[in-house]
């Protein structure tokens, strides 16, 4: 207890003191996430998953430019959040989300050092730190960002990007020879339909909280072996936007495999209401069908304006590992300056 203490006032005066040098800045935003809801697993629950919970946040991005244009890129994300599943004394907890630093080596070519996507799927390419709907990175890799080192460039008409890190997510450790390597090539990111293809190889740590200070308490000393191969695409179909990916590959010799269809629509009539349905299919073995979880996910967001979502959605696990269960979850999200 004096240990996470003595942490937690540490961390409050590293967030005072980058404030009092960031908070003039153009582009430091401030974030907020208040969610609830009921599942009839949990009954009244105080967050989504581990992914969304309540939390206040900023963050700061920063381009740095010469006489050349832009040649080095900041970007600070964190967040300090409650976890309602956890002891009162334990609740509070921070997140490092983006933490990184990006050279550019030149046209279409950087390198990046820190806390940030690993080269796999949807993720790298989608913005889902505040909303409702996720990709297949929390249940396929474990987490959706990790400390390391990337490099991104162009292979003819492609884009690829590397990712070599520690394999254990959030917290800054490595354990039992953990690693994480992966790569992505992709048509062009500006393209209204474009297409990916992923790898994975690593030796991954299992954490049982998604938080960075105090450090998470590991589900087992042993890393996990994992091998993966990906394939993501994105496409407008009429007035709807079109998103999918699917893995597959194993843990430690068990086959596992996955995948996820979404649709959206923005209302013609009432641009800031977007409707959303997503279906996720994962199974942490193919052989048993006891460990496959498949939920259908409605959504409905509104943007009361350019800084305020307000979302609504309904997430129903039609096939579970743990047990059914039928959640509808109420979040308001604030990010702006």
């Amino acid at each position: 207890m004096a240990t996470r203490k003595c942490h937690i006032l540490v961390l409050a005066y590293i967030i005072v003191s980058l404030s009092q040098e960031i908070v003039r800045a153009d582009n430091f935003y401030k974030e907020a996430i208040l969610i609830g809801g009921y599942s009839d697993r949990d009954q009244w629950v105080g967050k989504k998953d581990d992914e969304l919970k309540n939390s206040i946040g900023f963050e700061y991005y920063k381009k740095f430019s010469d006489e050349y244009g832009d040649f080095l890129t900041l970007d600070l994300q964190m967040r300090t959040a409650y976890d309602c599943s956890q002891n009162s004394s334990d609740a509070f907890e921070v997140e490092f989300h983006n933490a990184w630093l990006e050279y550019k080596l030149g046209l279409g070519k950087s390198i990046r050092l820190g806390h940030f996507d690993p080269a796999f799927g949807l993720e790298p390419v989608l913005d889902t730190h505040g909303t409702l709907l996720q990709t297949l990175a929390s249940k396929n890799i474990g987490f959706k960002k990790d400390w390391g080192l990337a490099y991104k460039g162009l292979f003819g008409n492609y884009d690829y990007q590397l990712a070599a890190q520690l394999g254990s997510g959030m917290e800054i450790s490595r354990e039992d020879g953990s690693f994480l390597l992966t790569g992505r090539i992709s048509t062009p990111q500006p393209k209204d339909t474009q297409l990916g293809l992923s790898f994975l190889y690593g030796q991954i740590l299992a954490s049982s909280q998604s938080w960075t200070i105090p450090a998470p308490e590991l589900v087992s000393d042993e890393s996990i072996r994992k091998k993966r191969i990906g394939v993501d695409f994105q496409c407008q179909l009429g007035l709807l936007d079109f998103k999918a990916e699917i893995a597959a590959g194993d843990n430690d010799g068990t086959t596992v495999a996955g995948g996820l269809a979404e649709f959206g629509y923005t209302v013609p009539e009432l641009q800031n209401l977007r409707l959303k349905m997503q279906t996720l299919y994962w199974s942490n073995d193919w052989d048993q069908k006891n460990t496959r979880d498949l939920t259908l996910s409605p959504i409905v967001e509104y943007k009361i304006n350019t800084e305020t979502t307000i979302s609504l959605g309904y997430f129903h696990d039609i096939y579970s590992s743990s047990d059914q269960d039928k959640m509808i979850i109420l979040q308001f999200y604030y990010f702006g300056l």
